[in-house]
């Protein structure tokens, strides 16, 4: 106790500008912030019971300790150290309380446990759970309708492939059972179409840019993910918030806009060269059914599967103490949240209960795609002036975006993309829901991608050669350092508190990150630099691009999986991290392709030609 006091002393006597250091003899003198008994060993127990819970931690005996726990608390790169998580097997951590029920032994074996280590007092905050060996989640009727339609797809693939194989070539098959043909749909992913349209062939980079930002994207995510269990060392994110390189991890998600503003870049170019194409074709506002039928048949049957998968067997796969508050909680909000998910509206309907929290940018990327498709529509018979209009709505754009910032006091994600924050997804976050997921937000990214297809497309039909431009190459070499110098200026955010900085760093944030690269995509298209072009048009990146969709639906799957199986606290590193983040993509990618040829095209395909 002694020894206690001194270094209770030498903590608050720490106190800097910012809020309160701790060294390490300080920071482990405090209340151990995650525990977990050996799951495994105390359910193998036929008296086994485990408990898992939150506890809040509040003055009893020892004010100056509960002090440094709330000083400590204040820095919101830090967690909250006033609440303590904890697993205890009942037996045995807490053989000597009774009760007359386990939630009551264990919120009374927490309490003593507190009283008696550290002189503070616990109230209990969130229960998960106590359980048995006994207590496990039983197959209901969703599971098996799912099952049902996981054989149907699968017998349809089987008959498809069958009468792709037998039929006779010579005649025109039935389309709608080619859809469902393996050898068919590989070879639609295996396609080579480098000797088709020159126009479209030199936009081969684009699924490299998209391969390589998905993995980026798998490494952010790995990182949130170990924010959701129980961690043996939770200092290590709370020091690395500290460094530098840390930033392209909290300032990183403006990577995601990159996929807005390809997909809407791709809407607009191709739709210019059909309308080039077909000048005497019908061409206007008229189309877009047809153009959202084909993105609705594009990306809603997989994601369905996906969410089928998620509200079922999913939750069965495996077990562990964060199995059910990970995983079981991910599917139970799925299944309230499915129609929301379905009709693409998830970020405006129960914004606080996160279904494949990913899954935000599916529906904001759906939004954007209507008004995206109705603007080309109008003016793509009018590319001259579409320039001009289409900056003139993006202008208009950021001042709305910036008055709504101010209004809200909203803030950059670099400012949200704390511990406690990540820990709980964001719950009660205004700048999450109607920044971060809102599609108003990410507008200027879809307007940008317009804007580049309207100049690629008329400097095609003009002759014009941007290889040629000095000013066109200086502006594409500095275009991807110059996007992770700003990812980077994001550290010096986090030492902002002047409202109309964050606030217009917030407005500008991701539109400044998506020019840069709209620019670097201009000019890989162009091949200003042959020998990028060609390493961006590697065949490798052509076949993993095309399965973007399958890659970026699975992938968080994998990486709660990885995490909610683990038995005892996660330990977290550079190296841990990267383990994780490796772990996911191979497993992904390996999911992915199944999942592309026997789900993903099929389905696509078929309701397609159902549709012509």
């Amino acid at each position: 106790m002694v020894n206690f006091v001194v270094v209770l002393a030498a903590v608050v006597a720490a106190v800097r500008v910012g809020g309160l250091e701790l060294n390490d003899e300080e920071y482990h003198s405090l209340p151990q912030l995650f525990h977990l008994d050996d799951y495994e060993k105390c359910l193998s127990s036929r008296r086994g019971v485990y408990c898992l819970g939150s506890f809040d931690l509040l003055q009893y005996r020892n004010d100056r300790l509960y002090n440094v726990l709330q000083e400590y608390s204040l820095n919101a790169y830090n967690f909250n150290h006033t609440k303590i998580h904890r697993g205890y097997c009942l037996p045995t951590t807490c053989a000597h309380i009774e009760g007359s029920s386990p939630t009551k032994r264990f919120q009374r074996c927490v309490k003593n446990l507190a009283r008696a280590d550290f002189g503070l007092e616990t109230n209990l905050t969130e229960f998960q759970y106590c359980r048995t060996a006994k207590t496990q989640r039983q197959v209901d009727t969703w599971d098996l309708i799912f099952a049902f339609i996981v054989g149907v797809i699968l017998l349809m693939n089987i008959v498809g492939t069958a009468y792709d194989v037998l039929r006779n070539q010579d005649k025109k098959p039935i389309k709608q059972l080619v859809a469902w043909s393996l050898v068919a749909n590989w070879r639609r992913l295996t396609a080579d179409h480098s000797d088709k349209d020159s126009r479209l062939t030199a936009l081969k980079p684009v699924q490299a840019m998209k391969c390589l930002t998905l993995i980026l994207v798998m490494l952010a995510h790995s990182v949130l993910a170990f924010h959701y269990t129980y961690l043996f060392n939770p200092q290590f994110f709370e020091k690395a918030n500290n460094r530098v390189l840390s930033v392209y991890l909290q300032n990183g998600s403006s990577i995601v806009q990159s996929f807005i503003m390809i997909s809407c870049f791709l809407l607009a170019y191709n739709l210019l060269v059909n309308a080039a194409d077909n000048p005497k074709k019908p061409f206007g506002i008229r189309l877009f059914p047809k153009c959202f039928l084909h993105r609705i048949c594009r990306i809603l049957p997989l994601y369905l599967f996906i969410l089928g998968l998620t509200t079922t067997w999913y939750a069965h796969a495996s077990d562990g103490p964060l199995w059910g508050p990970i995983i079981g909680t991910e599917a139970n909000t799925c299944r309230k949240k499915w129609w929301s998910q379905a009709l693409f509206v998830s970020n405006f309907v129960d914004v606080d209960e996160k279904c494949l929290i990913h899954t935000w940018f599916l529906a904001v990327d759906m939004q954007l795609y209507v008004i995206s498709a109705i603007l080309t529509l109008t003016l793509a018979r009018r590319p001259r002036i579409a320039v001009k209009v289409l900056s003139a709505i993006l202008l208009g754009s950021i001042v709305i975006n910036f008055v709504a910032i101010c209004h809200w006091e909203l803030l950059p994600m670099v400012k949200i993309m704390i511990p406690e924050l990540m820990r709980t997804q964001f719950v009660g976050n205004r700048s999450f829901v109607w920044l971060y997921s809102a599609p108003w937000d990410s507008l200027p990214s879809a307007l940008v991608g317009l804007i580049i297809a309207f100049i690629h497309f008329n400097q095609q039909t003009d002759g014009v050669r941007p290889v040629e431009s000095k000013l066109i190459r200086v502006l594409y070499r500095i275009s991807v350092p110059a996007m992770f110098v700003w990812v980077a200026g994001g550290y010096f955010m986090k030492a902002v508190t002047e409202p109309f900085w964050l606030y217009l760093y917030a407005a500008t944030d991701r539109l400044i990150f998506t020019s840069l690269t709209a620019v670097a995509m201009y000019g890989f298209f162009n091949k200003i630099d042959l020998i990028w072009w060609k390493l961006m048009s590697w065949r490798g990146f052509e076949i993993m691009g095309r399965m973007s969709l399958s890659v970026y639906l699975t992938h968080w799957l994998f990486s709660l999986l990885l995490i909610a199986t683990r038995t005892t606290e996660t330990s977290a590193s550079v190296l841990q991290v990267g383990e994780h983040w490796l772990a996911t993509i191979f497993l992904t990618y390996w999911a992915a392709l199944p999942l592309h040829l026997l789900v993903e095209l099929p389905t696509s395909t078929f309701l397609e030609s159902l549709a012509s």
